[in-house]
C-alpha cells in the first residue's frame, strides 16, 4: 500500500513538473513573442575554440571583408556550446541585422537551427555557424527570433532525454 501511494505521488510530481514546464514555456513565448522562447543547443556549430580563428574570423575577413573588430562587436561574440540553452525573442525580419544569432527552420526540417546572420542582401539572409567552415547551403524558411541570452548547461536535460528516446525507439 505504501509503495503504491509513493508511486502515485511520484507520478503526480512528474506530471505536475511537465505541466509547469509547458506553462512556463508558453508564458515565456507570449512575453517574448515567439513559439520557441527557449532552445537547447544540439550541435557544436557555434562553438568557439582554436579552429574558430580560421573557420569564423578568417573566412569572414577573406570572403566578406569584415574586420576582426567588427565581428567582435556582434551579439554573443563568444558563441556557445552544445548543451547550452538560448533565450529567444521574436523580432520582425526587418529588425534583424548582420551579426545577430537567429533561430530558424529550413524547408523539409522541423528542427530549429541556430546560426549567425553573416550577410543580408536584397531581402535574403545568409547564415553561418561560427564553427562551420563556410556559409549555410540553405536559406531560412521560418525565423522564430534572435538569441538574446545564453544559459550554460540548461539544454543538457533535453539533449540527454532526446538521445535516450532515440536509443529506445530504434
Amino acid at each position: 500500500m505504501k509503495r503504491e501511494k509513493d508511486a502515485i505521488e511520484t507520478l503526480a510530481y512528474i506530471v505536475l513538473g511537465i505541466v509547469a514546464a509547458y506553462m512556463l514555456n508558453f508564458g515565456l513565448g507570449l512575453l517574448l513573442g515567439t513559439k520557441l522562447p527557449v532552445v537547447a543547443v544540439v550541435s557544436d556549430s557555434m562553438t568557439h575554440d582554436a579552429l574558430t580563428q580560421v573557420r569564423h574570423y578568417q573566412f569572414l575577413q577573406e570572403n566578406l571583408k569584415y574586420a576582426k573588430e567588427q565581428i567582435d562587436s556582434w551579439p554573443i561574440k563568444n558563441g556557445f556550446l552544445r548543451g547550452d540553452a538560448l533565450l529567444v525573442r521574436g523580432v520582425p525580419e526587418k529588425d534583424l541585422k548582420v551579426g545577430d544569432v537567429i533561430v530558424y527552420e529550413i524547408t523539409g526540417q522541423n528542427t530549429p537551427i541556430v546560426h549567425r546572420i553573416v550577410k543580408m542582401e536584397n531581402g535574403q539572409l545568409t547564415t553561418k555557424g561560427d564553427h562551420n567552415p563556410t556559409y549555410d547551403p540553405w536559406k531560412p524558411k521560418k525565423i522564430h527570433g534572435k538569441a538574446i541570452l545564453v544559459i550554460p548547461f540548461l539544454g543538457w536535460p533535453k539533449l540527454l532525454l532526446t538521445q535516450f528516446l532515440g536509443v529506445i525507439l530504434r
